[in-house]
């Protein structure tokens, strides 16, 4: 059965720390557990980026009255929706990886953010961005 994915990106209204990641990561498993919803989240330099999936109506529901409300955050932009033939991070009612330079220059289908914008310009499309996620699953299967 086709499971429902969404992406979004947003900045985070200040930095968070170790601790703040660890309570956010708290949060976010024990909400997902509930709802049957997995996926990974990345944050870096006050950025984060989220792939959730899952039961099409509870990732809809979790975002719009959940995620979109959440005060630790702004400029939230929906990147990608689609169905998918299986989730990414089954095992994961959260997966995570701090976005540092070395690990996202390792991960399959990284784009340089160095690069000119023109040469960039598909950074954030969504098969670009579905590469990623998809490299961080693999990448996170061999440990």
């Amino acid at each position: 059965m086709p499971v429902f994915q969404l992406i979004y990106r947003s900045r985070a209204n200040r930095y968070f720390t170790d601790d703040d990641l660890i309570e956010l990561l708290k949060q976010c498993r024990s909400n997902n557990a509930e709802q049957n919803i997995t996926g990974l989240l990345l944050y870096g330099h006050g950025s984060f980026i989220q792939l959730l999936e899952g039961d099409e109506a509870a990732v809809r529901d979790l975002y719009h009255h959940r995620i979109s409300q959440d005060a630790r955050h702004r400029e939230l932009a929906v990147l990608h929706r689609t169905f998918a033939p299986k989730r990414l991070f089954k095992d994961w009612s959260m997966a995570f990886r701090p976005m540092d330079a070395a690990r996202i220059r390792s991960v399959s289908g990284y784009t340089d953010p160095a690069q000119p914008a023109q040469k960039n310009r598909d950074l954030l499309a969504p098969l670009r961005l579905l590469e990623l996620m998809q490299g961080f699953a693999a990448d996170m299967r061999k440990r």
